[in-house]
């Protein structure tokens, strides 16, 4: 069984050294312990983590609670918080952002390796579902948005991209726009994956509907409409082109 790879976010060096440590003991492949927000998106981009531990007060003007909370627009990860904070205002607002533990310092190592598989167990269970549904639904080839009082068939074929704005979504097709409050995670969920890909933490495109690839601007075209590809996309949307 492949060892779990975790990140961590933690700024104070020696929390840092007990948990390195801590996770070596545990048997856990510990991918690095960032001590700033910057690089750990850097990481999180890079390498596609198994899980997250997440320290509160990360030394910057915003805690690592805030930055869960715009994590969670873009990436479903598994998220556990490791803090010395014990205030019960603290606590509330992480859970707000559905970690899947919250464990204060100092812990014993059993405390964090019960929330470690607890947590990638249920990631595993959930992943599986998704994979269940998707089977179940290959054949439909259409979705229903709701639109004031309406729900609007759209055919799947119809739909271009989607992109996200905020906390809200765009569906595009060649006639209308379509504005959701839905997450682009949980859109990408609802798509088939023969069909739609996502290329950049804002974009699900329909890859029968890209027009043009502008190598250089690293984007895509899409109706006229330029869509940008990242490098943590790249690999997966260029293996999907069919190149002559």
């Amino acid at each position: 069984m492949p060892r779990i790879r975790i990140l961590a976010l933690e700024d104070n060096t020696l929390h840092a050294d007990i948990l390195r440590m801590t996770l070596d003991t545990l048997g856990y492949e510990l991918i690095d312990i960032a001590d700033n927000s910057k690089d750990l998106i850097r990481l999180l981009e890079a390498t596609d983590p198994d899980l997250l531990l997440m320290d509160v007060d990360i030394g910057e003007a915003f805690t690592g609670i805030d930055l869960v909370k715009k994590i969670n627009e873009n990436i479903d990860i598994p998220v556990i918080y490791v803090t010395s904070l014990k205030e019960e205002q603290v606590f509330k607002k992480a859970k707000e952002t559905l970690p899947d533990a919250y464990i204060n310092k100092p812990y014993q190592p059993e405390q964090l390796q019960a929330a470690i598989e607890l947590a990638c167990y249920k990631k595993q269970k959930e992943s599986s579902y998704i994979a269940k549904s998707r089977n179940k639904d290959i054949a439909a080839k259409s979705v229903f948005v709701k639109e004031g009082d309406n729900l609007i068939k759209i055919s799947l074929p119809d739909i271009l991209l989607v992109e996200a704005y905020d906390k809200y979504c765009f569906i595009y097709t060649r006639e209308k726009k379509y504005l959701l409050s839905v997450q682009l995670k949980n859109i990408a969920d609802a798509l088939p994956t023969e069909q739609f890909l996502q290329v950049h933490r804002s974009y699900i495109i329909n890859i029968d509907a890209i027009e043009k690839v502008r190598l250089s601007q690293n984007s895509l075209e899409i109706a006229g409409k330029q869509i940008p590809f990242s490098k943590t996309y790249k690999n997966t949307l260029f293996s999907r082109l069919k190149m002559l």
